[in-house]
């Protein structure tokens, strides 16, 4: 126990000469005396080491922080109703049987009812059929690789229980 106590102290006491002794790296360098005989060399201002902000080029390359899941938007005028609405936008809430055929009541994208009688467009396509459950599109595809420039697209009556 002595020897420990005793081997304590003289640790401590080193510790303590230790930092009371400066050190030679601690000393400020000596300035040298400028030369009489020599011109003085201006000294230059201090030079902009800033670097110059980056800017992206897009070049027609894609933007790599939008999802490749995702499906791109469709640039659409303006045009208000069904006519500016696509078939995907579209859903089906019932049918109405007149004398002269049936009218489709569709609910659009903008929460809005709009009545559709066969043979109206809408801004991707146009109604061909309606029964008394269903409706039929004929939308146009831009799809080089499909050999029919549209395709039939039939949305249905979603029947809704009451809880």
């Amino acid at each position: 126990m002595r020897r420990i106590s005793g081997l304590l102290a003289g640790l401590l006491a080193a510790a303590a000469l230790a930092g009371a002794v400066p050190l030679a790296a601690q000393a400020p360098p000596p300035e040298p005396a400028p030369a009489t005989g020599a011109p003085a060399v201006p000294v230059p201002a201090e030079i902009d080491t800033a670097v110059p902000a980056y800017t992206y080029e897009v070049r027609g390359r894609r933007d790599p922080f939008r999802s490749l899941l995702l499906r791109q938007q469709v640039e659409r005028t303006g045009i208000a109703g069904p006519a500016g609405m696509l078939v995907d936008e579209l859903e089906l809430q019932g049918t109405i049987r007149t004398k002269t055929g049936w009218i489709a009541m569709m609910r659009g994208a903008d929460n809005r009812s709009y009545l559709l009688k066969k043979g109206m467009t809408v801004f991707d396509g146009e109604v061909i059929d309606i029964t008394a459950t269903e409706v039929t599109f004929r939308q146009n595809v831009n799809d080089p690789t499909n050999p029919k420039p549209f395709r039939d697209v039939v949305k249905a009556i979603a029947l809704q229980r009451k809880p």
